[in-house]
């Protein structure tokens, strides 16, 4: 499908073919490959963690990033347990061909939006640190909010 009336879509229209070879050679040289290497969905409940990060440890299995990915997943699935009435919880991992991970965990969403809680530095609460330890671990991180779903997601540097 092409972009008409698209501000871009008429400079598209007028490459050369020759143009248009080496315009897609360059993306394709400069743009990793992303491969989805597995989904799962996890019955919300008690031992939704454990084997969330079970799943992961398996399919990243002597990746160098492997211990933080299953780390920050089970936090992130730890906060859509806490702060969702989701029934299930989905997890979705990538990996790019230089060894980036991106991991997303897929719920039903809540009233708040995933933040980095705020904390004294004596505090010793056992709770509210799952996306301060996503951000300071990963290269990457974010949410997408798409009533009624949001997406947690965060990526991992080779």
């Amino acid at each position: 499908m092409k972009a008409r009336g698209h501000p871009l879509a008429a400079h598209v229209d007028d490459l050369t073919k020759d143009e248009a070879q080496m315009r897609d050679d360059a993306v394709r040289h400069t743009t990793p490959e992303i491969r989805l290497l597995e989904k799962a969905a996890f019955l919300a409940g008690a031992t939704s963690a454990g084997e969330a990060r079970r799943w992961l440890g398996k399919i990243l299995d002597g990746h160098p990033r492997r211990d933080d990915a299953v780390l920050l997943l089970s936090e992130a699935i730890t906060n859509a347990l806490v702060h969702t009435t989701s029934p299930v919880i989905g997890a979705v991992v990538f990996v790019e061909e230089d060894g980036c991970v991106q991991v997303e965990v897929v719920d039903d969403g809540a009233e708040t939006v995933p933040s980095v809680c705020r904390h004294s530095p004596g505090d010793l609460t056992e709770s509210g640190r799952g996306i301060r330890l996503i951000r300071a671990l990963s290269s990457r991180w974010g949410f997408i909010e798409e009533r009624p779903r949001c997406v947690v997601w965060f990526a991992l540097g080779p």
